[in-house]
């Protein structure tokens, strides 16, 4: 800090003049007359010189000689006087060239700690951008992989659609059934499990026979398995991305405070690096009134689990990227990690089978989200009945502050049997013959009800 003297006619061109010269972060520290003039005292920061300039300056010679001349003056043992005065001004020069020095040299440290804070700085955002430029791809990749095999599923049930076509229409269903027939024909099913079931249901008499058939023999075919919710131990809960991982996680959570207490319950959220995905689990743990950390790698969840090894229930929510990899690496911190599988009711048939019979990883049990959204679960029913898994939570509302309970087979099969459109023919209310019933078209029936109405009118 040095301080500068301004004389100008009045305070406000010499306020102006030390702006003009020394910049807007000026400090005044006094003003006064003198001889007609106005005098402003100000004080400038002086920014020291580095070392390296010092020295080829030779700030750092003259600082040794100075010493030395000292340290000479002192030896030769002159006069009292000529030594106190040789003594005081050796004394001053060293004074000033060690504080030049140690000025310099500070200012040096700071410009080396400033200079590494930089480059660490731009480290880290050069990785962050690379970690997500590489999520970024991996999602881009498993995107064209579902894509590819959604593609290929279609051709496969086209193909299989044309050889089943020409085979039911050698056998009519009956009249009383066809209803449900084409409701089935035109509901999103597999055609192998369609075909079973239009089978099944061909020579059945009534239409509420029929759907009641189709309702006791696809719960026979899934069977009652299902699974408590997590309520001890430690719980990863999976799946593709937009499944509604971190929501499930939320109401498990919610659901065991209210049970065991919040002290007694924890949530990970695990190498999800997705944007903003860290804020939403904060503040539904926090709604939950539960503890929430974050592990990036498995070194540190080791160390959370280890830490948090006094809680009753310890969930863990997962990217949805890399599941089966994310996975392996959380096995690795515990051995007795339980693994749940969420999957939206509405799921493809690609997307399932690549979880539930493609994956390598044994699920303790399976949950099922948006069964208030869903119509058309046929593809997770099909799977069902082919892979027996546990079923256990389900989700039946968006809103975080509703609770879970365990979903059935018989709730997934009536779920599907709602979302078929199955309206029964329409019948002429009156006939010519009676000896001779004809069934005329629907567009007629509706005719002749819309004339019998208007003229009753």
């Amino acid at each position: 800090m040095e301080l500068k003297r301004i004389l100008a006619k009045d305070i406000r061109r010499a306020t102006e003049k030390a702006v003009a010269l020394f910049g807007q972060d000026v400090l005044f520290v006094s003003n006064s007359r003198v001889n007609g003039m106005t005098e402003v005292i100000v004080a400038v920061d002086v920014a020291p010189e580095p070392w390296a300039e010092a020295k080829d300056r030779g700030d750092g010679e003259r600082f040794g000689q100075v010493l030395q001349q000292s340290f000479k003056a002192l030896e030769k043992g002159a006069t009292a006087s000529s030594h106190e005065a040789h003594d005081a001004y050796a004394e001053d020069e060293y004074a000033q060239a060690k504080s030049l020095y140690d000025a310099r040299r500070q200012q040096a440290k700071k410009q080396a700690e400033k200079s590494e804070r930089s480059e660490r700085s731009e480290n880290l955002d050069t990785e962050t951008s690379a970690q997500n430029e590489h999520r970024d791809y991996i999602r881009g990749r498993e995107i064209v992989d579902l894509v590819r095999d959604e593609l290929a599923a279609i051709r496969k049930e086209f193909k299989l659609a044309q050889r089943v076509a020409a085979w039911q229409s050698e056998t009519p269903a009956n009249t009383a059934v066809r209803p449900l027939v084409t409701a089935l024909a035109e509901a999103s099913i597999p055609v192998s499990l369609r075909t079973l079931l239009v089978d099944h249901i061909n020579t059945m008499s009534s239409l509420d026979e029929a759907t009641d058939a189709l309702r006791l023999h696809l719960t026979k075919s899934i069977g009652e398995h299902w699974a408590k919710l997590p309520q001890r131990g430690v719980h990863a809960i999976a799946g593709p991305a937009g499944s509604g991982k971190t929501l499930m996680v939320a109401r498990l959570a919610r659901a065991a405070a209210e049970r065991k207490g919040v002290e007694s319950v924890a949530v990970i959220s695990y190498s999800d690096q997705r944007a903003g995905a860290w804020s939403q689990i904060q503040m539904l743990c926090s709604q939950a009134g539960v503890d929430c950390l974050r592990a990036n790698d498995p070194e540190t969840l080791k160390m959370l689990l280890a830490e948090l090894g006094q809680r009753r229930l310890v969930l863990i929510d997962t990217p949805g990227v890399q599941v089966t990899e994310k996975l392996e690496q959380i096995k690795t911190c515990s051995p007795e990690i339980q693994c749940h599988l969420i999957m939206p009711a509405d799921a493809s048939s690609t997307t399932v089978r690549k979880y539930l019979s493609g994956a390598s990883s044994e699920w303790h049990s399976l949950m099922v989200s948006r069964m208030d959204e869903a119509t058309q679960p046929w593809a997770l029913l099909q799977m069902l009945c082919e892979t027996p898994v546990k079923l256990s939570a389900g989700s039946h509302s968006p809103q975080a502050n509703e609770g879970c309970q365990v979903v059935t087979a018989n709730e997934i099969v009536a779920l599907a049997l709602r979302g078929l459109a199955v309206e029964p023919n329409l019948v002429a209310a009156e006939v010519v013959d009676k000896d001779d019933v004809t069934v005329v078209s629907s567009a007629h029936a509706l005719v002749n009800r819309i004339e019998k109405a208007a003229h009753a009118s």
